[in-house]
């Protein structure tokens, strides 16, 4: 796949992956217009993720099978819970009847309108980014954890399983299983069996439909639920959300941490539904029943994608939490001491359980190991953080600040939000916490998002896009009563479509913004020569395209996965001894080949484990290591050194890199 309007088809098959499981669920919990559109998506994650889970469990391939028959049965229990369940009823009255009905629908569909059109705002402001920074569907990102990525996802199409619990089986010993949140390999892997396209393709339209829709649409839903059904509003909302470069794009140009940046998308969706059971406004999108039912379906989809989103919604809502639970304990002493004391201990102890069960997990305890030194003053920081400019950026976005703080000062005097400016400050000192501080305090802070500038700086645009959608509907409001003579915003849809302009004007006059572009692109570059920010060279790939007509399917290559060569099992569908450079867990045959591969012509224990393990080729991608550790020539020196020994005869060359092939194997001739 060379052309973007190739990708077409593909792409419409990832919006019904993402649309069609959820659609069917909200429609059987009676969840109609605005709230069902923009839940859809993530229920459909639940529904693909869970299914994947439980595919392997009941013996049935990953495929689309599996999700149609984990949606029917999804969809079947929604039914009966509306059905059974007197909460999940709707209310009388609910319905609007009488003479205003009909205004109340025309109403809803045009709020209905104003929020589509946003979002298609939106995709078209995505898709012209990554057709800048991606020369064809079919190119990767060269980021570190790229590798990871790409490779689960393969495996999870040569295996047929994409649980959370077997995606990462690529890089452990044989039977071994731990979870890793496998949401995003599911939807990309299932992409690949309907469609037939490269990894690499189904990973970057999967991308575009997950930032240029499921991520707006969770924005609106945001917006809608804490400040209303502002038709202005909620248009921006979905355009804006493509306008901050911190977030889809900075995850995208940071090793390409697609989880993350799907859990990310889902975010403002969940925080919405844990506002309107916290704090429903008087005409909310959804009752608190009916909200409570849709975070359940909602939280399996946030866990598998990466469960740092958890953090990330308690982290929005801190301040709000922090409200309600002084209230709650005001209250309890307002009516007695004893009271009060208790439901302090009740407090504490809930806190205490969740911590202790959250840190006796392994992959929890795991993220306090990761720290990232400072690189910035910590009030350079702030600023940076404040106008949407994170490394690599250093331009700030001055009008996107200005409407996120008009609208911060609207949601607070205007509809009484107060926690909601309370919020962006809060998340505001996020980043420079991490960037611009090493106190060991700040480290443990930001340890469910590894204390990564990244990620962290990514979490801004959560509360940003909802607060400048406010100011824009602000603006729009305050435009006419100032300058009478500007007609636009007067006509009838005038507004709406001078919201729309506006949005698309502030994300491509950002210099942060086309900042962002190149810094990506970089990313997406392929070097003609090595270069230590590119996992691979024109040269290197140029040989892993080959390798369809050089190997077998069968064949096991022999690699150092510092090179880039463990690329090749995305890139060319072949197994690769050490698929990944982070390959902690290693069988002892894989230890004795790390170490003593150049002497498989010669060694006989050497040539037993290179036997068991099927090891019949080397790829040979030299020194040229990308930047992980410090001297990774020590830790595959087997590796490194055998491509001269007499066991290996080369095969193939593209410049500096070379595929050998196992010709002698202790002194015997293969």
């Amino acid at each position: 796949m060379t052309s973007w309007l190739e990708a077409v088809p593909a792409f419409g098959m990832a919006l019904l992956i993402l649309g069609v499981p959820g659609a069917a669920v909200v429609t059987a919990l009676r969840i109609r217009g605005l709230p069902a559109l923009c839940l859809a998506p993530a229920v459909s994650v639940s529904v693909a993720a869970v299914s994947a889970v439980v595919a392997p469990l009941i013996h049935l391939p990953w495929g689309w099978p599996v999700l149609l028959l984990g949606t029917a049965i999804a969809t079947a229990a929604a039914w009966l819970a509306r059905r059974f369940i007197p909460a999940l009823q709707p209310a009388a009255g609910a319905v609007p009847a009488g003479p205003a009905a009909p205004h109340r629908r025309r109403a809803s569909r045009a709020t209905l309108q104003a929020a589509v059109a946003g979002v298609l705002v939106a995709l078209a402001v995505t898709t012209v980014f990554l057709v800048v920074v991606s020369p064809s569907p079919g190119q990767f990102t060269q980021g570190y954890d790229s590798v990871f990525h790409l490779n689960a996802t393969e495996y999870a199409v040569e295996t047929r399983n994409a649980s959370s619990f077997a995606i990462s089986g690529f890089i452990l010993p044989a039977g071994a299983s731990v979870f890793y949140p496998g949401a995003w390999h599911g939807l990309a892997s299932l992409l690949v069996i309907s469609t037939g396209i490269s990894v690499p393709a189904a990973t970057n339209i999967l991308w575009l439909a997950v930032a240029g829709l499921v991520w707006p649409l969770s924005c609106v839903f945001l917006a809608r639920t804490v400040f209303g059904e502002r038709r202005v509003m909620l248009l921006a909302a979905g355009a804006l959300a493509a306008a901050f470069p911190a977030f889809p794009y900075l995850l995208l140009q940071y090793g390409s941490a697609y989880p993350n940046m799907l859990s990310n998308a889902l975010v403002p969706a969940g925080a919405a539904l844990v506002l309107l059971i916290l704090s429903p406004s008087a005409r909310p999108p959804l009752e608190p029943a009916l909200a409570l039912a849709a975070i359940v379906l909602f939280l399996p989809g946030l866990a598998m994608a990466q469960p740092n989103g958890v953090f990330s919604i308690l982290l929005v809502l801190t301040p709000l939490l922090v409200q309600r639970v002084w209230l709650w304990l005001r209250k309890g002493f307002a009516d007695s001491r004893g009271q009060g004391w208790t439901r302090a201990a009740v407090l504490a102890a809930s806190v205490a359980a969740v911590a202790g069960g959250l840190l006796s997990l392994p992959q929890v305890r795991g993220l306090f190991n990761y720290t990232s030194p400072a690189f910035l003053p910590f009030p350079l920081a702030f600023l940076r953080n404040i106008t949407q400019a994170p490394a690599p950026i250093w331009f700030p976005a001055a009008a996107l600040l200005l409407l996120v703080l008009a609208g911060a000062w609207t949601a607070a005097k205007v509809h009484g939000r107060r926690w909601v400016p309370a919020s962006l400050l809060l998340v505001a000192f996020t980043y420079p916490l991490s960037s611009g501080t090493n106190l060991p305090a700040a480290n443990v802070v930001m340890a469910p998002w590894w204390d990564n500038p990244e990620r962290i700086a990514a979490l801004m645009p959560l509360v940003a896009v909802p607060l400048a959608a406010l100011g824009v509907d602000r603006l729009a409001g305050w435009l006419p009563t100032r300058h009478p003579r500007v007609r636009l915003v007067s006509r009838r849809g005038g507004t709406t479509t001078a919201a729309a302009a506006l949005a698309v004007v502030l994300a491509f006059s950002n210099p942060g913004f086309w900042q962002m572009a190149g810094a990506v692109g970089q990313m997406y570059n392929v070097p003609a020569k090595p270069d230590s920010l590119a996992q691979v060279d024109a040269q290197e790939l140029a040989l892993i395209h080959r390798l369809d007509s050089l190997t077998t399917p069968k064949d096991v290559i022999a690699n150092n996965p510092y090179n880039g060569s463990a690329l090749a099992m995305a890139l060319a569908g072949r197994h690769m001894l050490f698929p990944y450079s982070s390959q902690g867990s290693l069988t002892a045959d894989q230890y004795t080949l790390r170490f003593w591969l150049n002497r498989v012509g010669s060694d006989q224990a050497v040539c037993a484990a290179a036997k068991r393990l099927g090891v019949t080729y080397l790829l040979d991608f030299g020194t040229d290591y990308i930047p992980a550790f410090n001297n990774p020539r020590s830790l595959y020196p087997g590796v490194t050194l055998a491509s001269g020994t007499q066991g290996f005869t080369l095969v193939a060359r593209d410049g500096h890199a070379a595929l050998y092939k196992l010709t002698l194997c202790a002194g015997v001739p293969v």
